[in-house]
């Protein structure tokens, strides 16, 4: 792959991700519960799927590179 293309080259969302993009998921962080928004994901190796997590709502934050397994599921 050359210079160009790793520059210019457009992430694709994973398509065996569990979550989706802008799915309201539940999860543990730093001890505590939270639940946020999925942002985006990527896929890091060997299959595994990692999501950027937006968290707060009138002052936004992510977390990055939360692994998969250790999201509790979907917030109802």
């Amino acid at each position: 792959m050359g210079l160009f293309t790793k520059l210019f080259k457009k992430n694709k969302y994973p398509v065996n991700a569990k979550y989706k993009k802008g799915d309201f998921v539940n999860f543990r962080y730093r001890g505590e519960l939270y639940f946020g928004y999925i942002h985006d994901a990527k896929e890091v190796m060997y299959g595994k799927i990692t999501y950027t997590i937006q968290i707060g709502g009138q002052c936004p934050a992510l977390i990055h590179d939360y692994k998969e397994e250790d999201i509790l599921g979907l917030k109802k």
